[in-house]
């Protein structure tokens, strides 16, 4: 398990921040809709969602949602990694800008 640096930023929620979802996986039909849906099954919208792929049998999902805790976010991370098709999942803050 891995600790987050908490970061001052002026807001009523002082545990909820911008974050990125950036995920490796196998490109199969299900596999963009299988990750939406963890977030749809816990009424979450993503506030932007891109998918690129690469190479003919790769995707690159890159998912930005604002306004969860960073308990949530890491056990979102951790469902998305048990996804069969899924590779690599790295969660972060946004930056502050």
């Amino acid at each position: 398990m891995s600790t987050q640096t908490e970061r001052a930023e002026p807001s009523d929620r002082p545990d909820t921040g911008t974050y990125h979802f950036m995920i490796h996986a196998e490109a199969e039909a299900s596999t963009l809709s299988r990750v939406l849906e963890l977030f749809a099954q816990r009424d979450l919208i993503p506030d932007e969602v891109t998918c690129k792929r690469t190479n003919g049998d790769e995707l690159h999902i890159h998912i930005a949602i604002a306004g969860l805790p960073a308990n949530k976010v890491a056990n979102l991370a951790d469902r998305v990694r048990n996804i069969i098709p899924v590779m690599r999942v790295v969660s972060e803050p946004a930056p502050l800008s």
